[in-house]
Order: C-alpha cells, then sequence, then structure tokens
C-alpha cells in the first residue's frame, strides 16, 4: 500500500505519537509583584515535572493518544520520579540516564507571562538513541532544543533521519526566540530543510524571526502552523494561506505549557486525521484550557467544544 505523504503510518484508530527531548524539573516562581533587586521578593514557588518534550507527551496521553517519550534523565531521585510521574499519567518512557537531571526555572508575573532560566546539563551529553525506540510510532514530534549544541543536534538529526527513513512523519516546535537566536537563524533554517517537517510549530514572534509569515511559502508536503496569541492561526502550505481562529480566554492564569499543549492537540488529531484547520481547532481548545489554570498539566481530557 503506497503511504499518503504526512498521513499516519499505520490504520490503528488511536494513533501513537513520539515525542523527543527534554524531560526535567521546573521550578516555577510566581512572583508577587515587581522583583526587588538585591532584597527579597515575596513568591510562591513550585516544583513540577516539566520540559517541552514531556509536556507535549504528557499531553497527548491527556488527549486519549498513544504516547512515548524519547529522552535522557539524571539517574537519581528526581529522574526517578520524573520518569515514574510520567509513566503513571499514560506515557510510555524510553530514558537514557546521567548524573543528574536536569531543572528550569520559570518565573511568572502578575501577567502570566514567563521567563525561563534552563540548565541542560544532562540533556546535551545525549548520545544516540535506540533505533528500536521507534517501533510501532506513527509520528514523531522534536521541540527544536533537542537540537541546541552540536552533540545534541547530531543525536536527534540521527533520529529523524531515521524515522523518515521508516516513513515516520515528523513535527517540529521551534520553541523559544532566544533558542534561534543562540543558534543562529541561518543554522535553524538549514538544520530544517534538512530534515523537512511535514508541520513545523512556531509563535508569531518566532515566526517573524524565521520570516514564515511572508517571502518565501513552506516546501511541498510541509504545513507551517503560526500561532499569534489571541489573533487566529495561520497556516501555510505551498499552495495555499488560511486563518483559523481561535477560542477566547477570559482570564489568562499561566502561560507555561500553551504552546506544548497546543502542539499535542494538534497532532492527536492530525495523526489520526491529516485536516491542518480541524487539527489547528483542536490545539488551541487544549492551549486555551491550559491558559486558564496554573501549571503547564491539563488534570484531565480537554473538550474540543
Amino acid at each position: 500500500m503506497t503511504q499518503h505523504p504526512g498521513a499516519p503510518t499505520s490504520t490503528a484508530s488511536v494513533p501513537t505519537v513520539g515525542v523527543a527531548g527534554d524531560l526535567v524539573e521546573d521550578v516555577i516562581v510566581w512572583l508577587g509583584g515587581e522583583v526587588a533587586y538585591g532584597t527579597d521578593t515575596p513568591s510562591q514557588i513550585f516544583r513540577v515535572r516539566g520540559g517541552s518534550a514531556a509536556n507535549v507527551a504528557h499531553a497527548l496521553a491527556v488527549h486519549d493518544c498513544g504516547s512515548r517519550l524519547i529522552t535522557r534523565v539524571g539517574s537519581d531521585a528526581v529522574g526517578d520520579g520524573l520518569v515514574r510521574d510520567l509513566a503513571d499519567s499514560g506515557v510510555d518512557v524510553r530514558a537514557q540516564r546521567g548524573e543528574r537531571s536536569d531543572t528550569i526555572v520559570i518565573l511568572i508575573d502578575a501577567s502570566g507571562e514567563r521567563t525561563m532560566m534552563p540548565d541542560r546539563s544532562t540533556a546535551r551529553a545525549v548520545t544516540p538513541f535506540d533505533p528500536l525506540w521507534l517501533d510501532g510510532l506513527d509520528w514523531l514530534h522534536v521541540p527544536l532544543y533537542g537540537f541546541d549544541s552540536t552533540r545534541e543536534s547530531a543525536v536527534f538529526e540521527r533520529l529523524c533521519a531515521q524515522a523518515t527513513a521508516r516513513g515516520i512523519p515528523l513535527s517540529v516546535d521551534v520553541s523559544s526566540v532566544g533558542l534561534i537566536r543562540g543558534m543562529g537563524r541561518g543554522r535553524v533554517l538549514d538544520l530544517l530543510r534538512r530534515i523537512a517537517p511535514t508541520v513545523l510549530f512556531a509563535n508569531a514572534e518566532e515566526a517573524e524571526v524565521l520570516g514564515l509569515e511572508g517571502g518565501s511559502a513552506p516546501p511541498r508536503a510541509c504545513t507551517w502552523v503560526v500561532k499569534r496569541g489571541g489573533d487566529p492561526i495561520l497556516l501555510r502550505t505551498a499552495s495555499a494561506t488560511r486563518e483559523v481562529p481561535v477560542p477566547r480566554v477570559p482570564e489568562i492564569i499561566d502561560t507555561t505549557g500553551a504552546g506544548d499543549h497546543f502542539a499535542a492537540g494538534f497532532l492527536a488529531a492530525y495523526a489520526r486525521d491529516p485536516d491542518p484547520v480541524a487539527a489547528a481547532l483542536a490545539g488551541s481548545h487544549a492551549a486555551a484550557h491550559i491558559l486558564a489554570i496554573p501549571g503547564a498539566h491539563a488534570p484531565g481530557p480537554v473538550s474540543a467544544g
């Protein structure tokens, strides 16, 4: 049977989406006011499971989609807890083990906006993943964080090439303007040309840095998905540009994980039926739900209505 480009690789009613990337401890700091430099700032501090890839994998399980995380985590008590917690949520975790688990400190201001300070020492020491970890996947999603350093990039490019050779479609989330600038715009664009994802996710600022909203069109069989906050989502293909309205969020509590939940909602729908408009609607409802609650994790299934 000939596989249609961008379609799932199996006919199972519940597809399995693999996500490759970080599993870390998030230390979330809710500031009680403006930062008082040189003295105390009243805050609330929470320690939770984090990492863009882990958040997407968890959210996929919430959306009743088969979910597997391919990652590297510390061989410490924190790492044990992170793996156990994610597995308990329904995710099949395939993890290399390093010395100590990575941490991201996230400052949340009064508007709900976040500032992230990552320590990714263990993630940067990643070695090639077992190709058998791709067995049974219908899709592979990789946040750009996995390509940050030269060593990581070689490992994740190899994984993407192995997935492509098996006919597994790919998606990439470009993740962060700071990451794009740190890697270099030219390097990111060259990377995307090499791995040729079927779907590319970006927010408006990331899209502007990479030139996704204007100028050249996406390659054939690729869809660019540009999230623009409360404005309609922009879907760009080689032949058309469409806008998809997003639901209104009366009060934004916390933006942590919104992009990850959008990706999960989109991919859970798209892996079943490659309709980008319907998938964008599913993604936007997932993101709207997470924006209205604290933290990066939805407690249960998210309605698309």
